[in-house]
């Protein structure tokens, strides 16, 4: 099934169209499909079909409207199609491939085309933007439009395909085709005689062609409509062209492959022939190397896990000693996938893998030190494996293929390598940084050796219980949910009637410790039976793990039992709530497929994904718990379960009927986003969405973990540190505990700096990596600046298209890593800044070097050519990039050149504007950068009033 915007609305079944029924149905569907993928609220509906004059029924048409479509889709897709158009709350959300969607198709092929552009690629982008618009068949949603909708998205549409008509000329003219797009330039500027970009390229095209006063005649034409109908003159650029012409400058002639540029460049001296009343149209773009794609190259925190393979004295023959690593090498790689790693390399008895390349997750030491337990542990006589595991930074380049490895170099190797040789049976080593990240969890015991690094007992890799409450942080701020979930309880008692609460929040925001105290409560009222399942297995093949630690917690069966004793246990608990017979046979049988082990393995076995055995036999054993009292099931962490364990869970409360059972879900805002997600209105559900503490309660949290500030410096730090923390609880712990006073201290160290701690440095650089590619750039583009930047400026640094910026912008805002500050209707521009401070610190971290460099080079040259903003912020960003390419041990002289040559030109250009202030600071700071490098160049540019007069 495949959905046409791109001209008349059509939903395509094997290429033939489907009837979609009336006007109501298909403005609804052609609304939908201008927002494919992304939640349409109901009122923006009622809005787009209606207007401001809506019928009083306008949300029942809507509504059956709705209803009328997705039966359509559904018989179209062959039962699919209630797949397609989801209730989603606050409206609704038509979910399709993009390939499937001529719109989303149409965006892609731009994008590539315009970065193609962007890189002097014009023969690869002359074809992608040939290929995008060749899907328009007219204009977007030509029968809509003829029907009276008339919506802004159609509006940007028509303009993003005027600009992509322009980016494939462009690229046309610069690949030297001026004659094969005369005809289609000459009929597009007879459409549009307004827009200059085109009439610019037409006389271009024209003069190349040998008809120059054809050109001059577009000229002239484009004035006469500018003035009659704006009383405007041609902009700087078409004035321009048009003195070129008749100057028969030679820079019009095609130059092998690069667009047209009239303006000084930076490897040219300035123009000597420009005045006051002949101003540059915009400062000139230095000829820059083309900087690394964060996309691809990233400074992570990685932990690597290093394992040395031990064969027997005996084993001697080459093909023995390879048959035996072949297998060492087999069970590594699979312990490491199984916590979620990926395999590095190996070399002899040597092998690595890396947990956190691919995407970063806050568990990754955890993952790796878990993985390194079970094989230091493991039993097979054929050899023995010696383990460490080191984590720090590493720049991480993407492999190739799925099948190819990352790119991993960092410091933390050689780290690795010293601790692997070191390391003892039965034993991990790990580094301080891994200590820090997961010693608690696991507990440490004393190194054997003196060669550093620290050694984790096998023994020891159970997770501990809960922890004591007399070591836990007060419980602040929270008592309003804890207060609704008390109530939903007691409701639930006296209704006998299911409901779903889901508990929504951020990392670290409280979640368990708010599911902790929930329990307490329970158990000091006297209320429900409260049973827990926590979804933080390290394995990916774990997804149900859950469902099987709120079996565990009734029937008392833990991971040490044997089969047999494992199911005698289950057998007992489960025929004491059926009395023997089939039931119990039925359920004991399915509940022992979600608790089993079969014996060789570390990791627990699970069915297969969407076992609808399974989810029976679980539901039916919580069935014949709440038929006997009343009970609380809780399921945390749940944004790491698969759609099909999500869809059960949402479903369960409709499910079991009658019965007083509380469903209680933990998990992160990304929850939300699932197409499994069930929170669209239904009455039998609430959500409870965990703000961030206030400051007060944040300060609360502090004096309980600190000692009380005796000086202004100690009460100044304690204001740092609930600044820092930005309201998340964790985040105001883990900074206390880096701030801790040392042994025989009174109190934390006010001089000291503070630094992110490693946990939370991994919280925050795991939210960062559930972005997409697109929206990740955006956040690394606004880490460069402090406090607030504006749309333009990230415009600025990427490839220059303003409506995928606002759209990354929206995203990164609804996603809680970007807030609006105001507009600034005076710039057109909107101003925006980082919810938390803590992601600007760890997105601006995870660029290399190198990237930062040319980063704020960038943006130091769109500022320089600004009026409106500081001259000091340009010199900043310069600064900046000095600073990060001697990080990067580039030449000095290279980067100081540049940025000198950039506060030159800026300097000539606000003289040009008659800001004299300007101009003279921008040459002064100019000789901090020229003194580094001083190329030969720069000798050769002097300020406009020390360059004498030919006479």
């Amino acid at each position: 099934m495949r959905f046409r915007v791109l001209g008349p609305l059509h939903v395509l079944r094997n290429d033939v169209p489907i009837p979609l029924g009336g006007m109501s149905r298909r403005a609804a569907l052609g609304y939908l499909l201008l927002h494919t993928n992304d939640v349409v609220s109901t009122g923006q509906l009622l809005h787009a079909l209606w207007g401001e004059e809506q019928p009083p029924t306008a949300r029942k048409i809507l509504q059956n409207a709705v209803s009328g479509l997705r039966r359509t889709l559904t018989a179209a897709s062959g039962g699919t199609g209630s797949q397609v158009l989801l209730t989603h709350a606050p409206g609704y959300l038509l979910r399709a491939d993009p390939s499937a969607v001529d719109l989303c198709e149409f965006r892609e092929l731009a994008r590539r085309g315009q970065s193609a552009l962007a890189l002097g690629r014009w023969d690869e982008a002359d074809h992608q933007l040939r290929r995008a618009l060749a899907l328009w068949n007219g204009p977007a949603l030509a029968d809509l439009a003829d029907g009276g909708y008339d919506w802004p998205e159609l509006t940007a549409l028509r303009n993003d395909r005027s600009t992509v008509l322009e980016d494939r000329m462009e690229a046309a003219l610069a690949a030297g085709r001026h004659l094969g797009i005369l005809g289609e330039l000459e009929a597009v500027v007879s459409a549009e005689p307004l827009r200059e970009r085109l009439c610019r390229q037409l006389m271009l095209a024209l003069y190349r062609s040998g008809r120059q006063a054809e050109a001059l005649g577009v000229y002239r034409r484009a004035r006469a409509a500018l003035v009659a109908e704006l009383g405007l003159d041609p902009g700087p650029e078409l004035q321009e062209l048009e003195r070129a012409i008749l100057d028969h400058d030679p820079a019009l002639l095609p130059s092998g492959g690069a667009p047209l540029r009239l303006t000084a460049s930076a490897g040219s001296a300035p123009e000597p022939a420009r005045t006051v009343a002949d101003p540059p149209a915009s400062l000139p773009a230095p000829r820059e190397e083309p900087s690394a794609d964060p996309g691809h190259r990233e400074q992570k925190r990685v932990s690597v896990l290093f394992v040395r393979t031990e064969t027997p004295a005996g084993v001697t023959a080459p093909e023995v000693v390879e048959q035996v690593l072949a297998e060492a090498r087999a069970v590594v790689r699979d312990r490491a996938r199984r916590a979620g790693g990926r395999a590095l390399g190996q070399l002899g008895p040597l092998t690595l893998c890396v947990f956190g390349a691919d995407r970063v997750r806050e568990d990754d030491a955890r993952r790796a030190v878990r993985a390194g337990g079970e094989l230091a542990g493991h039993g097979t006589p054929g050899f023995r494996l010696r383990v460490a595991v080191a984590t720090g930074e590493a720049l991480v380049a993407d492999g190739a293929t799925d099948d190819e490895p990352p790119g991993v170099t960092g410091r933390l190797f050689q780290t690795g390598l010293d601790l692997l040789f070191a390391a003892t049976p039965n034993t991990v080593r790990v580094c301080d940084m891994t200590r820090e990240l997961c010693g608690e969890r696991f507990g440490l015991v004393p190194a054997t050796e003196a060669s550093g690094g620290h050694d984790i007992a096998v023994a020891r890799l159970d997770p501990p219980q809960a922890p004591d409450a007399r070591t836990e942080p007060p419980f602040v701020h929270r008592d309003r949910e804890l207060h609704q979930l008390a109530w939903w309880a007691r409701e639930v008692r006296r209704s006998g009637r299911p409901h779903l609460v889901t508990v929504l929040g951020e990392a670290g925001i409280g979640k368990s410790r708010l599911v902790r105290e929930f329990r307490r409560r329970l158990a000091e009222e006297g209320g429900p039976r409260c049973l827990v399942g926590a979804a933080r297995g390290l394995a990916p093949e774990d997804p149900y793990v859950s469902l099987a630690e709120v079996v565990r917690s009734y029937t008392g069966v833990v991971d040490g039992d044997s089969e047999v004793g494992r199911d005698r246990g289950l057998r007992e608990a489960v025929t004491g709530l059926t009395g023997p017979g089939r039931v119990a046979d039925r359920l004991t049988e399915g509940l022992r497929r979600l608790l089993g082990r079969p014996e060789g393995q570390a990791c627990r076995a699970v069915p297969s994904q969407g076992d609808d055995t399974v989810f029976a036999a679980w539901r039916g054993f919580v069935e014949e718990l709440a038929a006997r009292e009343p009970l609380v099931v809780v399921l945390e962490d749940l944004e790491r379960a698969d759609d099909a364990l999500l869809a059960f869970a949402g479903g369960l409360v409709e499910a079991v009927g009658e019965l007083p059972l509380l469903v209680m879900v933990t998990a992160r805002p990304e929850l939300a986003d699932r197409p499994a997600y069930w929170a669209a209105g239904r009455r039998d559900t609430t959500v409870l969405a965990l703000e961030p503490l206030p400051r007060p309660a944040t300060h609360a949290l502090l004096a309980a973990l600190l000692p009380e500030p005796r000086d202004a410096r100690a009460a100044e730090l304690h204001a740092t540190l609930a600044e820092k923390a930005g309201g998340n609880p964790l985040f105001a712990v883990e900074y206390a505990r880096a701030l801790a006073p040392r042994p025989g201290e009174d109190g934390p160290r006010p001089g000291a700096r503070v630094p992110v701690p490693a946990v939370v440095h991994s919280v925050v650089s795991a939210r960062i990596d559930t972005l997409p590619e697109a929206e990740k750039s955006l956040l690394y583009d606004a880490s460069l600046f402090e406090g607030g930047f504006l749309d333009q400026e990230l415009t600025a640094l990427g490839d220059g298209d303003e409506s995928r910026v606002r759209a990354g912008l929206e995203v990164l805002e609804r996603r809680g890593f970007l807030r609006r500050c105001r507009r600034c209707p005076e710039l057109s521009a909107v101003e925006y800044q980082f919810v938390h401070d803590l992601v600007a610190e760890v997105a601006y971290a995870r660029l290399p070097h190198t990237v930062r460099a040319d980063r704020h080079l960038r943006a130091a040259r769109w500022l320089a050519g600004r009026p409106d903003r500081s001259p000091t912020l340009a010199l900043h960003h310069c600064r900046r990039a000095v600073h990060h390419a001697a990080a990067a041990r580039r030449p000095a002289g290279e980067v100081s050149g540049r940025a000198a040559t950039l506060l030159l030109e800026a300097g000539q250009l606000a003289r040009e504007r008659g800001a004299a202030a300007a101009a003279e600071y921008y040459y002064q700071v100019a000789q901090e950068f020229s003194a580094v490098g001083r190329p030969q160049r720069l000798l050769q540019l002097r300020r406009p009033h020390e360059v004498k007069s030919p006479a």
